[in-house]
C-alpha cells in the first residue's frame, strides 16, 4: 500500500477545492474556506445543493475535497457507512447517502479528502471499522490522504482548525512553502488552536487525524 501511495500523481501548482456541507451552521464555514482557497478555484455546495449525485459526479475534478457532513458509521457492514448529504427529488435511485461502497467508484484525483464533521452521534458507536471502511474506500477511489475526526467535535474550534489547516495545506500543495507537508499543515493548525486558552484541552484540537500519505 505504501508503494501505491508513493506512486500517486504530484499535486498541481494551483490546488482547487470542492466543498460540500449539510450542517445547520455550515454555510458560513464553507464560504470562509472558499475565501482561503480562492473563490475562482473553489466550488462549494451547501444545504439543499449538497446532493449525493453532485458529489459523485463533480468531486473527481478537484485537488482538495472537503465534506462538512455527518458521518454515519456501520461497524457491522463498514462499506455501508456513509456521509449524510441531500437527495435530488427527481432521482428515485438516489437516497442522499454517500456510502463507502459508492466512494470507491468516484475516481478521485484529490491529494486530500477532509471529513470535517464525521462523528458517531447519528450512528451506533462501535469499534471504528465503519470509519476505517470509509477511509479505505477513499484511498481506493484515488485519494492518498484522508483527514477525519475521532469523536464528536466542537463546531467553533473545528472551524478555526480547518481554516488554518487549509491555509497551510494550500501553501504545501502549491509548493510556495517547500518544507511544508500535509501532515505538518494539520499539526500547525492544531498547535494554533491549542494556544487559545479556551481551546487548550485536547478535546478541541486533537480530534482530527490524518491517514495515508502525509507528505
Amino acid at each position: 500500500m505504501f508503494h501505491e501511495i508513493r506512486q500517486r500523481r504530484n499535486p498541481p501548482k494551483t490546488p482547487r477545492l470542492f466543498g460540500m456541507g449539510n450542517l445547520p451552521d455550515g454555510d458560513a464555514d464553507l464560504r470562509k474556506l472558499a475565501d482561503v482557497c480562492g473563490q475562482s478555484s473553489s466550488r462549494i455546495y451547501m444545504g439543499n445543493a449538497a446532493r449525493e449525485s453532485t458529489a459523485r459526479l463533480e468531486a473527481s475534478d478537484y485537488d482538495v475535497v472537503h465534506f462538512a457532513a455527518h458521518g454515519v458509521f456501520d461497524d457491522v457492514h463498514p462499506m455501508y457507512s456513509h456521509l449524510a448529504l441531500n437527495r435530488a427529488v427527481d432521482d428515485p435511485l438516489e437516497d442522499g447517502m454517500l456510502e463507502a461502497r459508492e466512494m470507491m467508484n468516484m475516481n478521485l484525483k484529490a491529494s486530500v479528502v477532509v471529513l470535517s464533521a464525521c462523528e458517531t452521534a447519528r450512528g451506533r458507536p462501535g469499534g471504528g471499522e465503519g470509519l476505517i471502511g470509509m477511509m479505505w474506500a477513499l484511498f481506493i477511489a484515488g485519494s492518498p490522504t484522508t483527514v477525519a475526526s475521532q469523536w464528536k467535535v466542537d463546531s467553533a474550534s473545528t472551524m478555526d482548525l480547518m481554516i488554518r489547516f487549509h491555509q497551510k495545506l494550500r501553501a504545501a500543495l502549491s509548493g510556495s512553502t517547500p518544507l511544508q507537508s500535509k501532515a505538518r499543515a494539520l499539526q500547525s493548525a492544531a498547535l494554533s488552536v491549542m494556544r487559545k486558552p479556551e481551546h487548550r484541552h485536547p478535546f478541541y484540537w486533537a480530534g482530527f487525524v490524518m491517514v495515508g500519505n502525509g507528505f
